[in-house]
């Protein structure tokens, strides 16, 4: 098998799944991957990164349970093999959290959210991009929970909740934006 060929694979596959075609680009993913473990033994970038793109093709199609498994077993090579706060390791970890929220665990992705957002604050700014959408994802997990528990009468808890979603959004956002009002304000009244 051809490294050049494998790769025009993966490529097609990422044409198809911006056109849509996930079935299409899942089949050119999976032939990637098995290419790439008959190419090279061990935890090879090209491997996982066609493995993290299998991923979310799976997540994107419904298959959550396999893809958090296989987004799992990426994060744990990646961190094996380029460190855990590496910028590939962290976008595996946020995929990863994507997955969590999608099958409604809430509390796990909160907290895969929270160490890829301190992570990639500390190792590419607070203001870079990345960080920022991971920080936007994180306010979207909180903002469900706070409003769970506003709902279970557990007022004390929602308004923390309610500051935390405020706190992820705003660097985003902005102090001013709606979102970050919003959530401040129902923290104050729960508060009160």
């Amino acid at each position: 098998r051809d490294k050049r060929a494998l790769a025009a694979k993966g490529s097609l596959a990422d044409v198809m799944c911006e056109q849509n075609e996930l079935e299409g680009a899942q089949a050119l993913y999976e032939a990637a991957v098995e290419g790439y473990e008959a190419l090279y033994v061990g935890e090879d970038p090209s491997t996982l990164a066609a493995k993290g793109n299998l991923a979310n093709v799976m997540m994107y199609q419904g298959d959550l349970v396999g893809a958090r498994g296989l987004h799992e077993a990426v994060a744990e090579a990646k961190a094996r093999r380029l460190g855990p706060r590496h910028v590939e390791t962290l976008t595996t970890k946020h995929n990863l959290a994507n997955v969590m929220c999608k099958q409604g665990d809430l509390p796990g992705a909160r907290a895969v959210y929270e160490a890829v957002a301190e992570a990639r604050t500390q190792q590419l700014g607070p203001r870079h991009a990345d960080t920022l959408r991971t920080k936007g994802n994180l306010g979207n997990v909180l903002l469900p929970m706070a409003q769970a528990a506003e709902q279970n009468g557990e007022r004390g808890e929602a308004a923390g909740l309610y500051c935390a979603a405020a706190d992820a959004y705003e660097p985003k956002y902005g102090k001013e934006s709606e979102y970050v009002a919003q959530c401040r304000a129902k923290a104050r009244e729960l508060s009160a």
